[in-house]
């Protein structure tokens, strides 16, 4: 099978376990997904015969403790040491499946907002202008930014699980939150602060939101091919 088709069947599955079994597996789930460099196929595979053996101690009455440990963050650990690294192909793909998913989303919320400003209301220019040798620089900046905000966030989530205390809702959203503004907060800082240089390109701002569309359908194919 798939890792996808995995995936669905664990899904399925996990309904049967108990309360308490359920949460104790999924935060080793969590914890074993979030180790990005493992192979996507081996890991759900992994999952996927863990859960089974659950299910069955469960018949038997056994709780998840009595199959797993007492201490599940180190049983999930020696997991991941053996489940094999990723291949570079998969792991590039995956990495520029995000890039172009960024790049379509940033694109295409400016051209389409833009355009209908100006088209609507009158408000800034058909035409967006931009120097070629600050803009490659805001954009390599922002894709590194990028990449510290999705570890950011991984981070936090990876460290929630396994808690004893139960973290409120609101503090969660607090969290999310205030990572996320300062991921959007400083993307917006970095494009006022640099100096423009290189060649200035002016470009009508439909043209943006055409390409956001392109890079969306890129990403979407680049999904399909690879089965992310």
């Amino acid at each position: 099978m798939e890792a996808t088709e995995i995936i669905e069947l664990n899904n399925e599955k996990r309904t049967r376990l108990t309360e308490h079994n359920l949460k104790y597996y999924e935060d080793m789930l969590l914890y074993i997904r979030l180790n990005g460099n493992k192979s996507e196929q081996q890991t759900e595979e992994v999952l996927l015969e863990m859960l089974e053996h659950l299910l069955q101690a469960q018949e038997e009455g056994k709780t998840a403790e009595e199959v797993f440990g007492d201490d599940p963050k180190a049983y999930c650990k020696e997991v991941v040491e053996e489940i094999p690294t990723e291949n570079r192909k998969n792991q590039a793909s995956l990495i520029m499946m995000v890039i172009l998913q960024f790049l379509g989303f940033f694109a295409g919320s400016y051209g389409i907002l833009g355009t209908a400003l100006n088209y609507f209301f009158d408000i800034g220019s058909a035409l967006t202008n931009f120097s070629i040798g600050s803009g490659l620089v805001i954009l390599g900046i922002d894709l590194l930014l990028l990449g510290a905000f999705i570890l950011a966030i991984l981070k936090w989530i990876k460290q929630s699980t396994f808690s004893k205390k139960e973290t409120k809702n609101w503090v969660e959203f607090l969290q999310v939150w205030a990572i996320s503004t300062a991921f959007i907060g400083l993307i917006v800082v970095i494009q006022f602060v640099m100096p423009s240089f290189g060649k200035e390109v002016s470009i009508p701002t439909y043209y943006l939101a055409i390409l956001g569309v392109v890079f969306y359908v890129l990403s979407f194919l680049m999904r399909r091919k690879q089965n992310f």
